[in-house]
């Protein structure tokens, strides 16, 4: 009684009406919630509020982008809300340390600004042209209606002049420029031996002996911390994909035929305008007569559109708004395009969004699309849905019966699948499905691993759904010596190579101190010489490590040598020959321009970050 009752709080239907909480205010915006009473924010900057709500919006936000970028990729444990808050609320600090910065020096934006930076925006772009129809799409998928997006693309526009003026502020001195110049166009003659991998291989010296000695002394190396090895029923996709009910898909193939055939389409534009809160009745009407007046007089319907249209989406595309089969707009406008010929022009239609003028551009009957492409399509979509329905319910059955069975057997049997069992995986690493944390974390949860619960359904990317119980619990200790003795042997074998690379490094400082050159020195050891002269930090002939060992030793440094590691294993003795001081005329000005972008670059955001400390240090900000 008692674990059914703690067990309750984890009921489906208590997490699905508290998603539905959730996502209600999630969808509604930023702005739908206020709280009341003293309910304090999640952080206040200055005079200015984040409220809770303004911070779950940001993170949903930040959610949905996340998951367009990376879909069935992306592991869900990354978007949980605990792990996204701290870089969300620090970003809408920073934003709002700005935005307060940006009023107190009176920058704004105009609202033609606005209207440029919207209609210029590549993300609302059909087919390389601005699209008003696929605006408000993207509005409205992302929860935002055109004030609220008006409103962002301001604050927005008042950043960009904030930070053009930051970067404004930045600038590179002469001296500054030289000194990078003489940097980047500093010349090095370098010289380097090769040293074969084999050269220095000394594995017959690694007995068993040697290998049992340093697993004995070093049992940290080899500690294994407690694992766990699970069964498991895995759900997905795949298993529920059956074909579709033919008799369903010719009726569906025929409803769309016959809507297809019967639905024509209507290319319409609009005039809206919205009375504002504070405008009169009368003055509103003035406006409305106004506009009526001027296209009752033939004036161009985009002209007029783009002086007087309320509607930012569409006014500066003639109040184009796409075409309606006429079920896209609210009844009193589809009534109106109904009753207009081609070319006709309504008299006022009032909705609920205010006052329209409608314009038909043009009609024209539905395209026959071919029945094999409707019928792929419908195929496509019946077995998607037929696929998640079967899926889902699965799901629901799965977590009835893990809930009130002992172990996962007779969910399987059940539900018609096997159990499987993982290896063993730790609390931070496993392999195949267990890669993913959030199995991990089920299994060693305390009402998994010491109550011997099954664990909830858990949801992975992909669809995938998995319910696990422990089977088998394998101490932490130390890991038997078969298992690392291939380790200990390469470990052993790579630390005799670093003593006689140091031998070999130190034998041939000796011979340069005694007054030979690199070149004797590799004749008499019969290993390769190389030499590049006046190399410069972009040299492309050298091995990279080559590069960086040369230029990371002093100038004055040139009777010794230094090894690194090459690409194909062996090894390299590099020695700086001479250095020769840069010189701005060895330039070509493309390439001067180019290194005094980069220094700038780096310099003005060096500068944009000792400006947003600044800020914080002079601002009040409390996280709470």
């Amino acid at each position: 009684m008692l674990q059914s009752m703690r067990e309750g709080v984890k009921s489906p239907w208590v997490l699905v009406f508290i998603g539905l909480i959730v996502l209600s205010f999630v969808l509604t915006g930023a702005e739908s919630l206020t709280f009341g009473g003293a309910q304090s924010g999640a952080a206040k900057v200055n005079d200015r509020e984040i409220s809770f709500n303004e911070l779950q919006f940001a993170i949903e936000q930040q959610r949905r982008q996340l998951s367009e970028i990376y879909g069935d990729q992306l592991d869900p444990s990354l978007l949980d809300d605990d792990l996204l808050r701290p870089g969300v609320l620090n970003n809408l600090v920073d934003r709002a340390l700005l935005e307060d910065y940006a009023t107190t020096l009176g920058i704004t934006a105009s609202p033609e600004a606005v209207r440029r930076s919207i209609i210029g925006n590549p993300t609302f772009e059909v087919d390389g042209s601005f699209s008003a129809d696929y605006y408000r799409d993207v509005l409205r998928s992302n929860g935002l209606s055109p004030d609220q997006y008006r409103a962002e693309q301001g604050n927005t526009d008042q950043l960009i002049k904030l930070e053009s003026i930051i970067a404004d502020a930045d600038f590179i001195t002469p001296v500054e420029a030289k000194a990078a110049i003489d940097v980047v166009v500093e010349r090095r003659d370098v010289r380097f031996l090769v040293v074969p991998d084999t050269a220095l291989s000394a594995t017959s010296d690694i007995d068993d002996t040697a290998i049992t000695a340093f697993y004995n002394a070093n049992p940290g190396l080899f500690a294994q911390p407690e694992r766990l090895s699970v069964e498991y029923i895995e759900l997905n996709p795949a298993q529920y994909a059956l074909p579709v009910d033919e008799s369903e898909l010719e009726a569906q193939l025929a409803d769309a035929l016959a809507d297809y055939e019967t639905k024509a389409q209507s290319e319409v534009a609009h005039i809206l305008l919205i009375q504002e809160d504070d405008e009169t009745d009368e003055a509103y009407a003035t406006r409305i007569d106004e506009v009526g007046s001027r296209l009752a007089a033939d004036e161009d319907f985009a002209a007029v559109a783009a002086d007087a249209s309320d509607d930012i989406g569409s006014s500066f595309v003639g109040g184009d708004l796409g075409f309606t089969d006429g079920s896209v707009f609210p009844d009193a406008m589809e009534d109106a395009i109904a009753s207009l010929e081609v070319g006709g022009v309504s008299s006022p239609v009032m909705t609920d969004a205010g006052t329209h003028f409608i314009l038909v551009k043009s009609r024209s009957a539905a395209e026959q699309v071919p029945d094999d492409l409707l019928r792929a399509e419908i195929t496509e979509s019946l077995q998607a849905a037929q696929t998640q329905r079967d899926l889902l319910i699965a799901v629901d059955q799965l977590r009835d019966l893990v809930f009130t069975s002992s172990g996962l057997a007779t969910a399987a049997e059940q539900l018609g699948l096997s159990v499987a069992t993982s290896q063993p995986f730790s609390r931070d690493e496993g392999e195949g499905l267990f890669v993913e944390s959030s199995l991990r974390n089920a299994a060693f949860s305390e009402d998994v691993l010491i109550d011997g619960n099954n664990s909830d359904v858990i949801e992975l990317s992909g669809s995938r759904f998995v319910a696990l119980a422990v089977k088998e619990r394998l101490p932490e200790g130390i890991k038997p010596l078969a298992e690392v003795r291939d380790g200990i042997e390469a470990q052993l074998a790579s630390e005799a190579k670093d003593r006689a690379m140091t031998t070999l490094v130190d034998e041939v400082n000796a011979s340069l101190s005694a007054g030979e050159t690199l070149e004797s020195v590799s004749s008499a050891k019969g290993y390769e010489w190389r030499v590049e002269l006046a190399a410069t930090r972009q040299n492309v002939n050298l091995p990279s490590s080559v590069l960086q060992s040369a230029f990371s030793k002093r100038s004055t440094d040139t009777e010794t040598v230094s090894a690194v590691r090459l690409d194909d294993e062996s090894y390299a003795l590099v020695q700086l020959a001479r250095t020769q001081a840069g010189r701005e005329d060895t330039m070509v000005g493309v390439e001067r321009d180019a290194l005094l972008r980069e220094v700038s670059d780096v310099s003005a955001s060096l500068l944009r970050q000792e400006f947003m400390a600044d800020l914080k240090r002079r601002g009040d900000v409390v996280i709470r």
